[in-house]
């Protein structure tokens, strides 16, 4: 694949991703000028979510989540009923802010953290796309 099929290709998935959340009735806070300006910032140079490297004590706390199979799966469960609900993925923001799922001292670091290992282990994807997030249907071994 070619470099500008390569990003119209990513352009269009993209745009497919913001499209059902522009339209949502539920969802009145994304208007079309706010999912035109996600889709320019998802296509631009800095583009997709770029992860950092968590401290050790950071990692160790997000994968105690994400080894917890009642955490893990009350988490997926709450991305799989918006996702029913809304017709389209929950923001990163709302699923950060998805009430009593997250401990209460939850840092932006470990957040981001959760979301990395989750993603890594198979559990979830969607994350380099706006509106993506979702369970991946069969977690990889």
């Amino acid at each position: 694949m070619t470099k500008l099929a390569s990003r119209q290709d990513r352009a269009a998935k993209v745009q497919a991703s913001i499209a059902p959340a522009v339209a949502c009735p539920l969802c009145p806070e994304v208007t079309a000028e706010i999912g035109l300006e996600i889709l320019t910032k998802s296509l631009g140079p800095e583009g997709g979510h770029r992860w950092w490297n968590a401290s050790s004590g950071t990692q160790a706390r997000a994968a105690e989540l994400i080894d917890d199979p009642k955490w893990r799966e009350q988490a997926l469960g709450w991305v799989d009923t918006y996702r029913a609900d809304h017709g389209h993925g929950p923001s990163w923001r709302t699923f950060f802010r998805a009430p009593s799922l997250w401990p209460e001292d939850t840092t932006v670091a470990l957040l981001n953290e959760a979301m990395r290992q989750l993603t890594q282990s198979g559990f979830l994807d969607g994350t380099k796309t706006p509106y993506g997030l979702r369970r991946r249907a069969h977690p990889e071994a």
